[in-house]
């Protein structure tokens, strides 16, 4: 069975929306990870946060090398390599991540990301399904699929349905009150577009 490490809780470094794409990792619950494996992961996990890549990627590429059925170091170098903007890397990153563990929301998650940044929507949509797939409960699926379906494809409904998703997951009260207002404003929305399209024409 495939080990995964914990993937960090991170923004998506690329410029876009102001729905910007989260990532946020989930531990194979029960595994007794060796304690060298966990203090260079944290410490890996610690350089990322304070915006030191290099640092961060020497230990995560360490580690991919001495624990290669583990995906979490795949799915930060991932990470990584899309901040420095080398889409290709991250892909092959995350192929690797989900070789050892298909069932990884994280690295599906990310990927879906990777596919809504180059323009790839119906290949971001199935990454985020998949993700869910995985696991149903992985709350940030939810609103990446969300922001997916708000902004790039117009399928508003859906959009309102997974930010609920999202909400009703995440146990994050700032999160939830903002996302909270872009489900109003697409209510209000659907609803205008509802009662123009009870009026018909005149």
């Amino acid at each position: 069975m495939a080990l995964l490490l914990a993937v960090a809780l991170l923004a998506a470094c690329a410029a876009g929306p102001a729905r910007q794409p989260q990532v946020q990792g989930s531990g194979e619950p029960g595994f007794d990870y060796p304690q060298a494996a966990v203090d260079d992961f944290a410490r890996a996990l610690g350089y990322m946060d304070a915006g030191d890549g290099e640092r961060a990627r020497e230990l995560l590429l360490g580690l991919s090398r001495r624990h290669p059925d583990y995906a979490g170091p795949y799915v930060n170098l991932a990470i990584l390599a899309a901040g420095d903007g080398d889409a290709a890397a991250a892909q092959d990153y995350l192929q690797q991540a989900l070789a050892v563990c298909q069932h990884c929301a994280p690295a599906w998650n990310q990927l879906g990301i990777l596919h809504r940044q180059a323009g790839r929507f119906d290949e971001a949509e199935q990454a985020y399904r998949a993700a869910l797939d995985s696991d149903p409960g992985y709350a940030y699926a939810h609103y990446n699929l969300g922001v997916l379906y708000d902004l790039y494809q117009q399928r508003h409904a859906l959009a309102v349905e997974q930010y609920e998703q999202y909400i009703a997951l995440a146990g994050d009260e700032r999160s939830a009150e903002e996302v909270g207002k872009w489900i109003a404003d697409l209510r209000r929305r659907l609803g205008l577009t509802a009662r123009t399209a009870q009026a018909g024409p005149e």
